[in-house]
């Protein structure tokens, strides 16, 4: 019983007392419009929430962010499945994912919004799919590389349909993977996507509106609209990988596999 309390208070005690140490750095600091309490943003971000252009703001942004981060999941899933079956394709696609990482992101959008027309909407969803694409593609082409050699030869020794491979060997284990790409890739092209907005400040988004707050000192709308950054990241991080899982247990079920390991 206690033990199922704990885990009920826990994160309410842990968001506790981080806001209480946020609030014990405003008063020590003492100037709201720098550093605003918790309270104020609370009441800030009611505010805003209360009216239908930041349901559009926010809206907008997850599309753009949210779309980025599809096509990267899909791309870098079809193309790791590619990479581990075929060594040229590889070592094609390798250098382009090292660039990828190394690279500042700044540098990528500045390079997007002089290159390509419209860049200011487009922008952000080119730079969360280049921020996923490649932990997605990696964690895919290690799944694939870490299956058991002999399991595969037994299920071409015993000519196990690849359907029943599929479900019952390749997909439990690259399960896993997938799963660790998701959660550290989801936040990552989120933060990434709003950042880019930053920049090219378009219509309408969240990231203009941060631009505008910091143009105009208005410090509390900075730590309104970051909340709201923060708050979207964690739903849309529980959304993908509950989508995830769902569609993964539905393919096994169909395909006739285990689903112990989903």
């Amino acid at each position: 019983m206690e033990h199922k309390l704990y885990k009920v208070l826990k994160v309410p005690l842990i968001a506790l007392f981080w806001i209480g140490v946020w609030e014990v750095v405003s008063l020590i600091i003492g100037k709201p419009l720098l550093f605003p309490s918790p309270f104020d943003v609370i009441k800030r971000l009611y505010q805003l929430i209360i009216t239908w252009s930041f349901w559009k703001i926010t809206l907008f942004s997850l599309y753009r962010v949210g779309l980025g981060i599809i096509i990267a999941i899909i791309l870098g899933s079809l193309i790791g499945l590619l990479c581990s079956f075929s060594k040229i394709i590889y070592e094609i696609i390798s250098p382009f994912v090292t660039v990828v990482k190394s690279t500042p992101v700044a540098s990528f959008i500045i390079l997007f919004i002089v290159l390509i027309k419209n860049g200011n909407e487009i922008t952000p969803i080119i730079i969360s799919s280049l921020m996923v694409f490649p932990i997605v593609f990696s964690n895919v082409y290690q799944g694939i590389k870490s299956i058991d050699k002999d399991l595969i030869e037994v299920c071409k020794v015993y000519k196990i349909p690849f359907k029943k491979q599929a479900s019952s060997l390749y997909v439990p284990s690259l399960m896993p993977y997938i799963s660790s790409a998701l959660l550290s890739s989801i936040g990552l092209g989120w933060k990434a996507g709003i950042a880019a907005e930053v920049l090219c400040t378009p219509n309408v988004s969240i990231g203009t509106e941060l631009f505008n707050a910091k143009t105009y000192f208005e410090n509390i709308d900075v730590f309104a609209w970051t909340a709201t950054v923060i708050v979207i990241s964690l739903i849309f991080e529980l959304v993908i990988m509950r989508l995830f899982k769902l569609l993964l247990k539905k393919y096994i079920k169909s395909s006739g596999g285990s689903n112990e390991n989903s």
